[in-house]
């Protein structure tokens, strides 16, 4: 029973634990299912979803990205800056998209370069990344930058328009993962990196793709995050990646590498957006909610070990 039992709970995880989740919202906030709350919900998903599907990238070849949180408000800042300085909407799009692949390219070249391990490299982006946002803004906001990105705060069929950009993002990550050569090389990596280098793949350069794609979703992120907050902060998105890891993992990922995808990124992802606004809807201090986020965590690789002790792994 428990054989069988536990692969079915290593894929569905995220969706066992969405599922209790809801369960427990119906018993102790049933104010969490008025429609404000649920439209508000769907609205701020987006950035945790962006950036987790950027990190189900990372995590699928075995690495993690922990400058996740230090990139994004280093965009914001440059965005913010583009925005005061008059730039319009689809030139800073294009460009804080070519900036933050740029940034990640550059990150996973450095793994692949040196084999320093993911941890360490993306340890000293993340503090790099930060102090140059700091930098950048000689300590202070960037306010004044005028309403040129208003249109991604407005509706479209009834659905906030960053609900949009993350099913864009999301469907055409999952056909790059499902669908082509570099998503088979992805899992190829995770799956085993010297296997596949002796089968072919070039790992060094699906590690810097992969990173690179991750960039990208950190741009698209630190873009909604701009025209939610109509400025740049140096010090915004603090501990963005403890949440893209988690939804990832809670997701039903390996932080092994190999195994996850992207839909289940995306339920990992409004799992821990929906424990965060049960907490707040019972007026429980957010720092409570930061500690239960690395139970989850924990539990969630807890869960991911026991179905490859099954398998003999």
């Amino acid at each position: 029973m428990k054989a069988r039992v536990l692969p079915i709970l290593q894929r569905y995880q995220g969706l066992a634990g969405m599922a209790l989740l809801l369960a427990v919202a119906a018993l102790w906030v049933p104010t969490f299912y008025s429609g404000d709350n649920l439209r508000n919900v769907l609205n701020q998903l987006a950035i945790p979803g962006v950036l987790a599907i950027g990190m189900t990238f990372v995590i699928l070849t075995g690495g993690i990205d922990l400058s996740v949180g230090a990139h994004l408000a280093l965009l914001n800042c440059v965005i913010a800056t583009w925005g005061k300085a008059g730039t319009g909407l689809a030139p800073t799009a294009l460009m804080a998209c070519a900036l933050g692949t740029g940034i990640g390219a550059l990150i996973g070249l450095i793994i692949g370069w040196t084999k320093l391990p993911p941890f360490v490299v993306t340890l000293a982006a993340m503090v790099s990344l930060r102090g140059a946002a700091f930098v950048y803004t000689k300590n202070a906001n960037v306010s004044g930058i005028g309403d040129f990105l208003a249109p991604l705060e407005g509706r479209w069929l009834g659905l906030p328009m960053p609900g949009w950009v993350l099913i864009v993002v999301a469907v055409i990550a999952g056909l790059v993962l499902s669908k082509t050569i570099l998503g088979r090389r992805i899992y190829a990596v995770g799956g085993g990196g010297r296997a596949a280098h002796y089968s072919g793949v070039p790992v060094a350069r699906t590690q810097v793709a992969a990173y690179a794609i991750n960039g990208l979703c950190v741009a698209v992120a630190a873009i909604l995050l701009t025209a939610r907050t109509a400025n740049g902060q140096p010090g915004a998105a603090t501990s963005y990646e403890l949440d893209a890891i988690a939804a990832v993992v809670v997701g039903g990922a390996s932080l092994l590498g190999g195994y996850g995808n992207v839909a289940g990124s995306v339920l990992g992802a409004l799992f821990i957006l929906c424990t965060d606004t049960l907490l707040n809807l019972r007026g429980i201090d957010d720092k409570v909610g930061l500690g239960l986020k690395g139970v989850i965590l924990l539990l969630a690789v807890y869960v991911q070990n026991l179905g490859r002790l099954r398998d003999g792994a």
